[in-house]
């Protein structure tokens, strides 16, 4: 009896995530217009409009992915015979569901939205991070609090993260300049007298990053974007990954705050020709210091990779992550915090195509993350091998 209702619960479930799939792929198709304006508006793109509008609806029936990667992985360069090695944008339905069964359970998914509780949890499995003072609120005396933590760490600013922040968002630096306490944001520089704290925020050491590093940008902590992956046989792959570093003075270095991605090599550790900032623009050097990005060796690559597989091991029950790490003074890996839901799309402009790798197309093949019949063909193919 317990089985049968279990069944019978089982059955609505699994309506009602369908009918939310429907309605979300609804809501998709009446926004493929303004994805073609974007791209129509973007220069370098010379498809004509009849091919273009014909590439984003192939993409969205026969791919089963909003198109909104076409722009970002410059699609109309690219032979249509490769659009299958390119897994889309985790954040649509049909990728999202997939991704939250088998590898990104939601609901362990607050463990990294709360910066806090990440930093803590980190801490306790001895994971090097920045130090944490703790958390402000916009109730309390945050200033007071503000500048006792910095007279306790005067050779160092703080960073101050919004708790449940991302891309980004509202990252202020609090630092000493001769008498004063100033605020900054990637706009304005301000007293801490006439900071406002808008929400509940997580203050920490700035971190001193290795010169090799600070090479593209000594404003901003460039960090490396890894997305690990822990297989249905427990082996650790690495999914791909990117580095991050900020332009002129900001320093915030996040890709969608006016940074600038480039992707890494994995099999050699080394960068690769193209960097990309959030309007698909494409730099073969930093656009401030002007370092080429091709072939730029990731310092200790191999104490990097080392960190990011015994991180991902450490989570065991959350088998896809996206860890972003910083190189701290003499070498040592320092994750700087844990992405439960890395942006995969984002990922495959600077990297390439997920799917090329053989490891990581079988992996995702027997989690059967595979949403279109394209990628499935090319999953089927290994057993001939």
């Amino acid at each position: 009896m317990m089985d049968h209702q279990q069944d019978i619960r089982l059955q609505k479930s699994n309506v009602v995530l369908r009918a939310h799939l429907y309605y979300q792929r609804l809501r998709q198709l009446f926004a493929l217009p303004g994805c073609y304006r974007k791209v129509r508006a973007f220069n370098d793109c010379e498809k004509s409009r009849l091919g273009l509008a014909l590439d984003l609806f192939t993409l969205f029936f026969s791919y089963k992915t909003f198109p909104d990667h076409y722009g970002l992985c410059r699609l109309w360069e690219i032979d249509k015979k490769e659009w299958s090695y390119y897994y889309g944008s985790n954040y649509h339905p049909h990728q999202r569901l997939r991704l939250q069964k088998a590898v990104q359970p939601f609901e362990y998914r607050v463990l990294f939205n709360d910066k806090y509780l990440c930093a803590l949890i980190c801490r306790a499995l001895g994971i090097r991070t920045p130090y944490t003072w703790g958390t402000i609120e916009p109730g309390q005396d945050y200033r007071r609090q503000i500048q006792l933590w910095l007279q306790a760490s005067p050779a160092r600013p703080l960073i101050i993260k919004p708790l449940f922040g991302s891309a980004g968002r509202d990252i202020v630096m609090v630092k000493k300049i001769d008498n004063c306490i100033v605020v900054s944001s990637a706009k304005v520089s301000i007293p801490l007298d006439d900071f406002f704290l808008a929400e509940t925020s997580i203050v920490q050491d700035v971190l001193v990053q290795d010169a090799r590093m600070a090479a593209f940008s000594p404003f901003s902590v460039n960090t490396l974007r890894i997305i690990t992956m822990l297989t249905k046989q427990d082996d650790l792959i690495i999914v791909n990954g990117s580095m991050r570093s900020g332009v002129g003075e900001s320093f915030v270095d996040n890709w969608s705050a006016g940074g600038v991605s480039v992707g890494v090599d994995f099999d050699r550790g080394r960068l690769k020709k193209y960097a990309y900032d959030r309007k698909w623009n494409r730099f073969g050097t930093h656009p401030t210091s002007g370092v080429v990005f091709e072939d730029y060796p990731i310092p200790e690559w191999e104490r990097v990779h080392a960190t990011a597989a015994a991180i991902q091991k450490a989570f065991p029950f959350y088998r896809m992550l996206g860890l972003d790490m910083a190189i701290g003074q003499g070498g040592e890996p320092v994750l700087i915090e844990i992405n439960g839901a890395p942006d995969l799309a984002a990922l495959e402009q600077k990297a390439g195509p997920l799917l090329k790798s053989e490891r990581v197309l079988r992996a995702f093949g027997e989690y059967d993350l595979l949403v279109n019949k394209h990628q499935r063909k090319l999953y089927a193919s290994l057993g001939k091998q």
